[in-house]
């Protein structure tokens, strides 16, 4: 079965290999502060009206590695979730649609949790964390009821 704005097969171990990079480097990054110097450059500020500056007004170099490890997470994952199966069937279309459907619930039920019961900094980084959650939720799932009928297969056979 031919479906539209799948990638190949072949993308997905790509996408795998990107997106746990990603997650190294964005936990090394976010939990123990790691930050390599050859990553910080002094670039004008895009957002702001004026560039970040340091104490004494010149500009501050400033680390891309969260930017990095967030891009390549990003893409892997969507690599990984969008590319075909080998054996891609209706059963496996409508898989792939109930997991993002239930990836989209239970991430914006933990979104209305976030909301209600967490503040300023904690908040803040909880919302870091949800920007990656879809594509991790739906990873989990698609491939776990995936694991679960091809071994229900086997034991019917």
């Amino acid at each position: 079965m031919h479906t539209r704005f799948l990638f190949p097969h072949r993308y997905k171990a790509v996408g795998w290999v990107l997106f746990a990079t990603g997650a190294v480097l964005g936990l090394l990054a976010w939990n123990f502060e790691w930050h390599p110097s050859w990553l910080s450059f002094e670039l004008p500020a895009f957002v702001l009206p004026h560039p970040v500056l340091g104490k004494d007004g010149t500009p501050t170099p400033h680390n891309f590695l969260p930017e990095i490890s967030g891009v390549l997470c990003i893409i892997g994952a969507l690599l990984a979730a969008c590319s075909r199966e080998q054996h891609e069937d209706e059963f496996i279309m409508r898989l792939r649609l109930d997991s993002l459907l239930w990836a989209v619930y239970v991430n914006y039920g933990l979104l209305i949790l976030a909301l209600l019961l967490t503040y300023e900094f904690l908040f803040l980084n909880l919302m870091v964390y949800s920007m990656f959650t879809p594509l991790v939720l739906f990873l989990l799932r698609f491939h776990y009821v995936l694991f679960r009928s091809s071994r229900a297969a086997r034991y019917a056979e």
